[in-house]
Formats: structure tokens, C-alpha cells, sequence
């Protein structure tokens, strides 16, 4: 993937910044109900690795079972959930990943990565998949789906693309595991910092301890060798250059930077005299979101807090204005305008009154009809195709920033 920015997301700074953000949301009570046992967990694991005939040395250690018990409870039970030990290597991947949090342990080793080779994944010829009978809606949602990939790769160069795969070659897939302490926006510069690489993540379990790390875990293809040392080598390369990169220049610099975004926002500035503010729907980090009109039109307006308002935060914005300004899909909120002058901050979009997905899985106690879910993900990867093919990265793709508009569209 080429380097870009995410909308309202600042470059990749220092990966050990700001609290943690690795572990999502806790699962239901139900789920929690049908989590395994942890000493059953346990106990399997050691069957596990007593098997493989290379742990008993481990294993014969008096200490070793207190040890590996107080290393699944410092993680979240959803890492043990997310574990099928009866497939071959995972009781070992339970020693990795202990060994990559000891070393974490000492902050002077932080970061940590880890990477290594999986298995090699051959490309094949992109047949329709579709079956014949067109009265089927999920068929015909899927037929849509593939009929948009296709439009929109038919330009392309790239060998792998969906378009041209056909029999060239085989694509190879890696683990990267990460660790560090646990902080705001890091898992977003995380995988920004993987794509700058040039690596594409397939699979991610992300999680945090009770001890304020984290340990995250990416399936990812784009590396074209086996050897993992260069690979390492480029990451930590990459890390160093963005945590050198211009976040300490001059206030004149700074200063200088702000105009000319402010300058090439240009016409998509409106008059703040022209909104109407309505009341306030949600409220975030740095910025409240209103209901209000514009023209006459039923608009949402993110006005950014002054008190949160320094330099970095103004640049960060202005390229968000910058994004959104230049994207139109129907899968992508429509952008009417900004303001950016002081005390004004804010930026004007058109209204979703179904909210946020989040709050609409919630009200549906997490079960929709087929054709439902369909339809909410293909819309989800028109939108993030058409983001990828103008060289964007969102960084944040969760169900709270997927909105619903009228007639069931989802941006």
C-alpha cells in the first residue's frame, strides 16, 4: 500500500506515546459464559507442548505451571477464546508470546518485533463464483460486490491485484507480532507504520495486559522472501525515520504549514454564519458532534474544542478537510464544507440518521439476517476499496465510525 494518511489521524509519531487502547470493547456476558476454563486452558497447553517432545525440560520445572498460569491472566480472556489448541503449533505460540512480554518486561528493549514466516499462498484465476440462480439476494450482493472490484482494478498494474491474478505467483504470509506499552492511537500508527513497509494485514488479534502492555499479533502479506531479519530490520528503520520526522520543527515552520493547508482548502471554506447548530448527537476526544442545517440541507457539524487546539491538532484537521474534500463515493460520508478560521473550527457533512453500527448491533442484541450482514460488509469494502485505489489508509475501521444513512446505506 502506498503511504497515506488516515482522515482526522495525525502521521505515525513515537509508538510510545499517551493509555491503552489494544483491547476492544468486553464481549457479552454470553460469550464471557462460553469462554473455556482457564485451568482446563492450561492444562491442555502443557498436553500440548509434552507432545511435541521439545518442552520437557520446561515442563519438569517446578515453577513453570504458576509461571505460564500468571501469564494467561495478565491477558484478557478473549486470548485464550481466540486459541484452538488442537491445531498444531498453537500451545507454542502461547511460549512465544510469553517470551516476547518478558523481554518487553524491561523498557529499554521497547518496542519489541517479532516476525516470521508462514506459509506461501498461491494466486488463482479470479473465477465469478457466482452461482445461476440471480433470485438469490445474497448471490446478487456478492455479484455486485465483484463486478465493482473489477471496474476499479481494471487500470491496474499491480501483478496481484484481483484483476490479473491468475496463475503468476504465490503470495507469501508472515507474522509480525508487536509489543510495547499500551497507548492511545497506537495501534493506528502501528499499522500504519506496517504499511509504510508495504505490507498488508490479512488478520490482527490485538490485546492488553493488566500490566499496561500490549501484544499484538498481524497476519500480513507483501514481503516477498521467506528471511525475516530484513524485514525486522526495515520496520525499525521505519519506526526511527517517522519518530525523527518534522514533529519537532520551528513554530515558524509550524506556522508557515497551517497557512498553506489553510490555503488549499480554498473554496471548500463556508461562512460559519451560514450554519445553524442544532444539539449535540456525540461527543469525542477533541470534538463534539452537532445536528444542524446548512443551506437547507440536514447536516452533522464536528466542531473542534479550542481548549484541545494547538498546532498539531490545526494541521491535523486542516488535512482531514484536505481528505475529505477530494473523496466522493457512495459509501463514504459526503463532505459539504469547513470552517477553519479562529474561534471556529468545525467540519460540515451530510446527516446519517440511522447513527453508528455500533449502537445498531447493540439494539439488535448482535444477530442480523444474512442478507443484512452482507450487505452492511460489501458496503463497508466499496468504501475502503475506493479509500485504498486514491492511496488512503483509514487506520480506524471499527463499527462506531460506520454510519447508517436513509434507506439502510451504510459509509
Amino acid at each position: 500500500m502506498a503511504p497515506s494518511r488516515r482522515v482526522g489521524e495525525e502521521e505515525p509519531q513515537d509508538l510510545e506515546e499517551g493509555t491503552g487502547e489494544s483491547s476492544p470493547a468486553p464481549r457479552s456476558p454470553r460469550d464471557s459464559q462460553s469462554q473455556p476454563d482457564l485451568h482446563a486452558v492450561q492444562r491442555r497447553i502443557c498436553e500440548r507442548l509434552r507432545l511435541t517432545g521439545r518442552h520437557g525440560q520446561k515442563l519438569a520445572d517446578p515453577s513453570f505451571h504458576g509461571r505460564l498460569a500468571r501469564h494467561l491472566q495478565r491477558l484478557p480472556r478473549r486470548y485464550i477464546f481466540d486459541f484452538d489448541l488442537d491445531v498444531e503449533g498453537k500451545a507454542e505460540d502461547v511460549l512465544l508470546h510469553w517470551e516476547i512480554l518478558q523481554e518487553c518486561a524491561d523498557p529499554e528493549k521497547r518496542p519489541v518485533f517479532h516476525a516470521r514466516y508462514l506459509k506461501s499462498m498461491p494466486l488463482r484465476a479470479d473465477g465469478d463464483g457466482i452461482g445461476d440462480n440471480q433470485e438469490d439476494p445474497c448471490q446478487r450482493l456478492l455479484e455486485d460486490l465483484s463486478l465493482e472490484r473489477r471496474k476499479t482494478t481494471v487500470h491496474a498494474n499491480d501483478s496481484t491485484s484481483i484483476s490479473s491474478r491468475g496463475d503468476l505467483k504465490a503470495q507469501l504470509l508472515h507474522e509480525i507480532i508487536f509489543s510495547s506499552s499500551d497507548r492511545p492511537k497506537l495501534l493506528s500508527r502501528l499499522t500504519a507504520l506496517l504499511s509504510e513497509v508495504g505490507l498488508n494485514i490479512q488478520e490482527a488479534h490485538v490485546y492488553s495486559t493488566k500490566d499496561g502492555l500490549c501484544l499484538d499479533v498481524f497476519v500480513v502479506d507483501g514481503w516477498e522472501t521467506e528471511e525475516t531479519d530484513d524485514l525486522i530490520a526495515k520496520i525499525k528503520e521505519t519506526l526511527t525515520q517517522k519518530n525523527v520526522s518534522p514533529s519537532n520543527s520551528t513554530n515558524s515552520s509550524t506556522s508557515d504549514k497551517i497557512s498553506d493547508l489553510q490555503q488549499k482548502v480554498g473554496d471548500s471554506e463556508i461562512d460559519w454564519n451560514m450554519l445553524a447548530k442544532g444539539e449535540k448527537i456525540a461527543s469525542g476526544s477533541s470534538a463534539d458532534l452537532y445536528r444542524g442545517t446548512y443551506n437547507g440541507l440536514d447536516v452533522a457539524i464536528k466542531c473542534l474544542r479550542i481548549t484541545n487546539l494547538n498546532n498539531p491538532s490545526e494541521i491535523e484537521f486542516l488535512q482531514e478537510v484536505l481528505i475529505l474534500r477530494r473523496v466522493q463515493h457512495d459509501n463514504i460520508l459526503r463532505f459539504y464544507g469547513a470552517c477553519i478560521k479562529h474561534p471556529y473550527y468545525c467540519i460540515v457533512t451530510e446527516y446519517m440518521p440511522g447513527g453508528n453500527l455500533y449502537d445498531f448491533l447493540h439494539k439488535h442484541s448482535n444477530f442480523l439476517e444474512l442478507v443484512t450482514i452482507l450487505k452492511i460488509a460489501i458496503s463497508i469494502s466499496k468504501g475502503m476499496d475506493y479509500l485504498h485505489q486514491n492511496d488512503i489508509i483509514h487506520r480506524d475501521l471499527k463499527t462506531a465510525n460506520l454510519l447508517i444513512g436513509y434507506d439502510q446505506v451504510y459509509k
